[in-house]
Order: structure tokens, then sequence, then C-alpha cells
């Protein structure tokens, strides 16, 4: 019986098999987390992943060059976006941020992550 303010759930064998076998390839990694711990973590993630791409549906890519990326974002009337790589890190020169949806957006980009191992 689960606590107040918590909730059991069933996951089908197929998945729970693919969760596990994710969570001893993480648990390797981190040795003290526990099973409930990793399916909440992926919850919380997904969830995450799930409010990007809405976003960054209204999101698309003008131009790219060696230390920034231009997008326009529809959802800011075509607003065109800079969004800058300063010490393998990006910031968003329109917002002012290290962690906008832009950020998100241009990290997602091979041409970013490869600028950002360089």
């Amino acid at each position: 019986m689960p606590q107040k303010g918590q909730k059991t759930i069933t996951i089908s064998g197929k998945t729970l098999q693919k969760l596990e076998k994710k969570y001893h390839l993480q648990v390797a990694k981190q040795p003290s987390l526990s099973f409930a711990s990793f399916i909440a973590e992926s919850a919380i993630i997904e969830l995450e992943r799930r409010q990007i791409l809405q976003k960054a549906q209204l999101i698309s890519l003008v131009g790219f060059s060696e230390d920034s990326v231009i997008l326009k974002d529809a959802k800011k009337e075509n607003r065109l976006i800079e969004v800058q790589i300063r010490d393998k890190r990006l910031k968003c020169i329109t917002e002012d941020k290290f962690d906008c949806i832009h950020v998100g957006f241009a990290l997602a980009l091979p041409e970013v992550r490869k600028a950002l191992h360089k």
C-alpha cells in the first residue's frame, strides 16, 4: 500500500525489462541509486523532454557560425534569437539566460554539439 501522496504503478513485462536494463547501466555509475529513484527521475526527464519538444516546434534554425546560432521563434512573433557559444557553454543573448528553450534547442543541433567539443 502506498503512503499518502504516493501512487503504485504497474508496468508491462517488456517495458519493465527495458527499464531494468537501463537501471543496471545507471546503477553501475551511481551505486546508491534505487530503482524507485531511477524511475521517478526518468519520468521527470521524459515530461521535461516532451515540454521542450512542444515548445521547440515553434523554433527553427536560421543560421550558424563558429560562435553563434540564429534561431527564429514563431511564438515570439518570428523574432530572431541569438544563442552564443562562450567558453564551451551556450547563452541566449536575447533572453540573457543559460537555460532557456532557445539554448536547449541549440544544444540539440549536431553542429552546435560539434562546436562545443572543439
